[in-house]
């Protein structure tokens, strides 16, 4: 096995403990889409290790770049910046002590920890073995400053697909040139040519996820809400860890079976009714993933949408029969509208726009934003989206100020306190 796999081997033994916990305390009808999820993980983690052992190589890669591109290649992908949140979600300490780690070596405080956590375990044992890293240019600038330092201080080969600023149709095709530039740079690293039906393969996947996840968003719009909000969090997770894989599809495919269930039966999930509906314009919670249920439970106040979990473009048409370059275009378009790139890499317009919009769709009776502080460029919209969202549909945004992968800067507790007083002025 590669020499450094550790936390990939550590998530792995964390998923299969965690869903042997809740599949034998938990009544069947409970945590559904939880279960569903922790079975996914613990194949993928198993069939990941698996590959590691046989010796394929490593490629890391950001979250907002398009891993289906991966599958060309007999490689193994492991998301950076899920790696960092997913070990804040499961780990009692999270991954407080590698962002301490990052920042007394010099990291900025401030900087991002969905990268910052991999930093400090690479410090600390160079935790992860990357044969080659690869990111987009977006969609912030902390994505660009923290990969350095696997570039530069680890010397690991890391490619950057430059991703322009306008989204129309030249920079849609200037981004799939950067991706057709990456394939061949790849292929020369791994000393392997690309495979491009396994690409294909690849794509069928994600497309059937982006399809059945169109179909639970449009469930999610039924009241009561019939998915639960810890779907945010981890939907995150899938989107980053499972793209371009079958365990995506499985996944998405069994939360749609159970959301359609509920709705047809109208049978309630949980014990409180649903009171406000929340629309979170940015991210949810994630260090602390049992902060939706109490939402649920305990406040009646589901998390209809966030920004990771609704998707503004549908499944590449076609692609039985799709040359190389026409997938390649698709992947570059939908990579472009990916969450938090089609807000936060172009206009601000366009955050303005899609808040307003799935407000309206999912029926918001307010919205709730994290003001995650590696975000700096969302942060210098809040006021302008509370007016907007005020203005155009009529509902309250509350802000929070915390880092959502380390509970230190805004403890579960305040931030159960601000979202407690903010629903009692609603009610």
């Amino acid at each position: 096995m590669k020499a450094n796999v550790k936390p990939v081997e550590m998530l792995y033994e964390a998923s299969q403990t965690t869903l042997g916990l809740i599949e034998g305390a938990v009544p069947k009808h409970e945590m559904q889409i939880l279960k569903s999820f922790f079975r996914c993980m613990e194949s993928n983690l198993r069939i990941k290790l698996e590959q590691i052992a046989e010796g394929k190589p490593i490629i890391g890669h950001h979250f907002a770049f398009p891993s289906e591109v991966f599958s060309c290649f007999d490689a193994v992908p492991i998301c950076v910046e899920a790696i960092s949140y997913l070990f804040s979600a499961l780990f009692t300490t999270g991954s407080e002590k590698y962002y301490d780690l990052a920042n007394s070596w010099g990291h900025p405080y401030h900087s991002c920890t969905s990268q910052k956590g991999m930093i400090g375990m690479a410090l600390e044992h160079n935790f992860i073995d990357f044969d080659v890293i690869a990111i987009p240019s977006a969609p912030c600038d902390n994505t660009i400053a923290s990969y350095q330092f696997f570039s530069e201080h680890l010397n690991i080969p890391t490619i950057v697909a430059d991703m322009p600023y306008y989204h129309n149709s030249r920079g849609y095709e200037y981004y799939s040139n950067e991706l057709e530039s990456m394939i061949q740079e790849l292929s020369t690293i791994l000393n392997q040519e690309p495979n491009y039906e396994r690409l294909r393969q690849s794509i069928i996947y994600s497309n059937h996820a982006v399809e059945n996840l169109a179909e639970i968003n449009n469930l999610r719009r039924s009241i009561p809400c019939p998915v639960e909000s810890v779907f945010n969090p981890i939907g995150s997770a899938v989107q980053n860890f499972f793209s371009g894989q079958v365990e995506k599809e499985i996944f998405y495919n069994e939360v749609l079976e159970i959301a359609r269930e509920r709705v047809r039966t109208k049978k309630a999930w949980r014990e409180t009714d649903e009171r406000v509906r929340s629309f979170w314009p940015y991210m949810s919670v994630f260090f602390d993933i049992t902060f939706c249920e109490w939402l649920d439970r305990k406040l009646g106040m589901p998390i209809v949408t966030d920004i990771f979990n609704y998707f503004f473009f549908g499944p590449i048409k076609n692609i039985e029969s799709l040359d190389t370059k026409g997938m390649i275009d698709g992947l570059a378009y939908q990579s472009m509208e990916y969450p938090m790139v089609r807000q936060s890499e172009s206009f601000a317009s366009v955050f303005f726009e899609d808040a307003v919009n799935l407000a309206h769709q999912f029926s918001a009776d307010c919205a709730i934003f994290t003001a995650h502080i590696g975000c700096k460029q969302s942060a210098s919209m809040i006021q302008l989206m509370r007016e907007i969202l005020k203005e155009e549909v009529g509902i309250p945004m509350l802000t929070i100020e915390m880092d959502i992968g380390d509970k230190r800067m805004t403890s579960l507790e305040t931030i159960k306190k601000k979202v407690l007083e903010f629903t009692q002025t609603l009610l």
